[in-house]
């Protein structure tokens, strides 16, 4: 058996129709969550066709606050770069400004990519941060904009890393508004994590960042911030045998604390137990009430397929952690995104087996991540189990006021459903259908944000170009994509 590789290329894929593009109005109602109207959809991309993608999976964005919504997402400029784009709404999504480039200046022919929004304590602060690189020069930046009208105008670029080998930026901010991002860098051959903070919600920065790991001959990647309400900050990567390392070296997950908000950091401690079954990637950290809870996946493939989801909690600012616990043990590659509100955290994930189409499934706990509404055995699910092909797949979450929670996913490629609660997931509407793919199109990766005003799903929509190249020179035709937005809004 040989180790599943990250799932980062994406496959080729669709274009929503133009008859979608509707303006109108439906009702839906269901357990949980009361009564919503769908809002009109709306295409991102003023340019038909012209949304990219590069070589992570996750090229959006989207937040809200009030009526306010802000969304990011990715205009290809050329073959190779990419630019970095944002509208804002005022009134939950019904007008959306005009397209703002954020690569602006210096940093315009660069491949910029995976946004990640970060609303700030304040009620109309908001913080951007992505990667960008340039491809004839091969820089390296984690780069931050500042936004005071919550995704209206915005402050000139800010580059966080000081040595430009950087990218694949996470970011975590604390009640107090200060601000830290971690980054993997390749400035010493093997990567690197470092991290960069600021104290006054991101109008200015450490002149130097900070390096994190401690490893000699060893690759660390993956960061995830996470803020704890004790005044620490953590980051959690996966770390992986260098160039050269000794054989019985294995790859696994580290952590280290900061109880300066990211100036200085303690030595690193590993989460997950020797002996299991697969090499852990892309942990999820989050921090509630002083605990701190760690999921992970991992998987196989050969003769036969295997992924796995776990999950681990430490008491002790991540220096000793419990038992891994198995949340999910089947054959398709699990996917998941754990967060945290207050005192509740929230896990979704999708998972199946190669017999039947794979579901969407939850679990809670309303004590810090102590103990668990459901058994892992039996997690609540989101979808209604009547998805064809390859199910119900990619969900994502987003959380409200301690009690609203939504769930987005992909049906089968065809369908972007949501659910939503209003009682921290204890019920949930029925799924409500916010787009439908055409014949011979598909849509994916939706994500979702919540407000008082409701939900709103972003997806991107790419068009299968499967049997339409010809030619060689067809082959460096790119696949139209765009990017849509609709709003799931309460009466």
């Amino acid at each position: 058996m040989t180790s599943i590789g990250r799932t980062t290329r994406r496959i080729s894929g669709v274009l929503l129709a133009a008859a979608l593009l509707v303006a109108g109005y439906a009702c839906s109602r269901g357990a949980g969550g009361g009564l919503y109207d769908l809002g009109p959809v709306k295409r991102l991309n003023e340019v038909e066709g012209l949304a990219g993608t590069f070589s992570w999976p996750y090229y959006t964005a989207i937040t809200a606050r009030g009526g306010n919504v802000v969304a990011a997402w990715l205009n290809r400029n050329g073959q190779r770069d990419r630019d970095l784009m944002i509208r804002a709404s005022s009134d939950a999504g019904d007008t959306w400004s005009d397209e703002q480039l954020m690569n602006e200046g210096e940093y315009q022919r660069t491949v910029s990519v995976v946004p990640k929004f970060a609303p700030l304590p304040e009620e109309n602060e908001l913080l951007v941060v992505w990667h960008a690189r340039r491809n004839y020069a091969g820089q390296k930046f984690v780069l931050a904009r500042r936004s005071e009208d919550f995704g209206k105008s915005w402050s000139p670029v800010q580059a966080l890393n000081s040595v430009t080998q950087s990218f694949l930026p996470s970011v975590g901010v604390a009640d107090d508004g200060s601000v830290v991002v971690a980054f993997s860098d390749e400035r010493s051959i093997e990567r690197d994590i470092f991290a960069n903070r600021s104290r006054d919600a991101g109008r200015t920065w450490m002149p130097k960042d900070v390096r994190i790991d401690r490893g000699e001959k060893s690759d660390s990647d993956a960061p995830v911030v996470a803020v704890g309400s004790d005044g620490r900050a953590y980051v959690a990567w996966e770390q992986r045998p260098g160039r050269g390392a000794p054989h019985e070296m294995r790859p696994h997950i580290s952590i280290s604390a900061s109880n300066d908000m990211g100036e200085s950091w303690d030595v690193p401690h590993r989460v997950e137990p020797d002996g299991q079954p697969a090499s852990p990637m892309w942990p999820g950290l989050i921090e509630s009430k002083g605990r701190l809870v760690a999921a992970w996946t991992g998987g196989v493939s050969g003769d036969t397929s295997k992924s796995w989801l776990w999950l681990s909690t430490s008491t002790d600012q991540g220096k000793t952690w419990s038992e891994a616990q198995v949340v999910y043990d089947g054959s398709i590659q699990a996917f998941f995104q754990l967060i945290a509100d207050g005192s509740h955290v929230y896990l979704v994930w999708h998972a199946g087996d190669s017999t039947k189409p794979s579901g969407v499934f939850f679990n809670a706990s309303d004590d810090g991540g102590a103990t668990w509404r459901h058994p892992w055995s039996q997690p609540q699910r989101i979808d209604d189990g009547k998805a064809p092909g390859d199910g119900a797949r990619h969900p994502r979450l987003a959380t409200f006021d301690g009690r609203g929670v939504a769930v987005t996913w992909q049906e089968n490629e065809q369908r972007i459903m949501v659910a939503t609660s209003d009682d921290g997931g204890a019920t949930w509407t029925p799924p409500i259908e916010v787009a439908t793919a055409a014949e011979k199109k598909t849509v994916r990766y939706p994500q979702v944000t919540l407000s008082s005003r409701g939900a709103f799903v972003l997806w991107e929509a790419w068009t299968d170009m499967s049997g339409q190249r010809k030619t060689l020179g067809d082959l460096d035709k790119p696949t139209p994509r765009d990017v849509f937005v609709r709003g799931v809004k309460r009466r």
